[in-house]
């Protein structure tokens, strides 16, 4: 409505580490609908084809667009050059009506915003702790944690835990507002149905009879996201349930002790390891499943679960996966088990694999649930939380620059 009248939308900027097929869409459509103008800045590379994946030691060259559609900045390299840069554009003055910066682990953007003053800053946090930790460590973290946010005027949680997390540390209900981890539903849903209809034949082509239930695992072959507990589950759940495969989709150093292992529990004609997958090969793998696992040791998020719910699949994840706690809704579209119980992922499994009817109703709801953790739903609640700060600037600006 402000862009129909000619006046001035309000200004959002925020600070990204690198691109990514999650957030690329998201930014786009911010961009070509949203009431409010958007600048992302690339944090980390000048070059952003050079940005390799640590775990997996090669780029993962995503073929959707996620840099274009939208107006983004590219830091320059080095630490000096990029402080001043960052200073420039996004902290010295108040030229945004708000800057959103990635959590709180890099120091130039903590150094700066603990110099900024009249720039109203907010920050997307998603790394959470629901590891155990030694109390000495939490204590000084926390203490430490609370006077970095005392610099922040509102805060961005992913999700329900990170929303505890702030709380503990004494951010208001009123300073949150949800930036969610929202798969591009509508084109993962799409694409997956279509493959849904041909999923005998694409079985046949992998030696995979029609009617098996099929189990699909989309990860990093890395001990953090834990092949080997998922492959312990099938094995147990395969026992009960002989008329099964498992997919697993992706690559890592891991690759040639899941290779022994499935020889070990002769489960090589059981299993298929299809490599690593591009975005828009995803809804493949998803469309020919009959249930998704997410077996990881230590996962902050977890945006796999948002995909395959998006494609209509029920879930099994481990309770170190932090979406679960907000996506897996027990017994409606999914089940949760604790970490490291390979018996209990198996069970989870034969609860779905007995009854197919059930299976797929679990399925629909999580098509249910995903859509209210869509790019719509975060875009709807940064416009309101901008329109809140720029508000709130108006009338007192130091009120919108800090939280304290």
């Amino acid at each position: 409505m402000e862009r129909e009248l000619g006046m001035s939308a309000p200004s959002l900027a925020i600070l990204m580490s690198h691109p990514s097929n999650l957030d690329g869409p998201l930014f786009s459509k911010i961009a070509a609908s949203a009431p409010f103008d958007l600048t992302v800045y690339y944090l980390e590379t000048d070059q952003i084809a050079e940005k390799v994946d640590p775990e997996l030691g090669f780029s993962p060259n995503w073929d959707i667009p996620v840099v274009s559609g939208y107006r983004s900045m590219l830091c320059p390299r080095g630490f000096i050059r990029r402080v001043r840069f960052l200073w420039r554009e996004c902290f010295a003055g108040a030229k945004y009506g708000l800057v959103i910066v990635p959590g709180y682990n890099r120091l130039d953007v903590a150094l700066l915003a603990q110099f900024s003053r009249r720039q109203a800053l907010g920050m997307r946090l998603d790394a959470v702790s629901i590891y155990p930790e030694p109390p000495w460590k939490r204590r000084l973290k926390r203490m430490a944690l609370k006077q970095v946010l005392r610099r922040y005027a509102v805060f961005h949680p992913v999700g329900s835990l990170t929303e505890r997390f702030l709380q503990e540390l004494g951010v208001r209900s009123t300073q949150m507002s949800r930036f969610p981890y929202a798969a591009d539903n509508g084109y993962l849903s799409t694409r997956a149905e279509r493959f849904r209809r041909e999923r005998e034949g694409l079985l046949a082509e992998l030696g995979i009879q029609a009617g098996t239930f099929v189990v699909l695992g989309v990860l990093k072959f890395v001990p953090r996201e834990n092949p080997m507990e998922l492959l312990r589950g099938f094995c147990s759940f395969r026992k009960r349930f002989p008329d099964s495969a498992l997919i697993l989709v992706g690559t890592g150093p891991l690759e040639g002790e899941i290779r022994e292992c499935l020889g070990a529990m002769n489960l090589s004609e059981a299993a298929r390891l299809v490599g690593y997958a591009r975005y828009s090969d995803l809804p493949q793998w998803y469309g020919i499943s009959n249930v998704f696992v997410h077996p990881a040791a230590r996962e902050p998020w977890g945006v796999s679960v948002n995909e395959a719910m998006a494609c209509g699949l029920p879930v099994v994840a481990s309770d170190r996966v932090g979406a679960s706690h907000d996506l897996v809704i027990e017994g409606l579209n999914g089940f949760c088990y604790p970490s490291g119980d390979s018996e209990a992922l198996a069970d989870c499994l034969g609860k779905i694999a007995s009854r197919p009817e059930q299976g797929r109703e679990m399925g629909k709801w999580s098509q249910r649930i995903a859509h209210r953790w869509s790019h719509e739903e975060s875009i709807a609640s940064l416009n309101a939380m901008l329109h809140k700060i720029v508000g709130m600037s108006s009338a007192c600006p130091a009120s919108a620059a800090s939280s304290t």
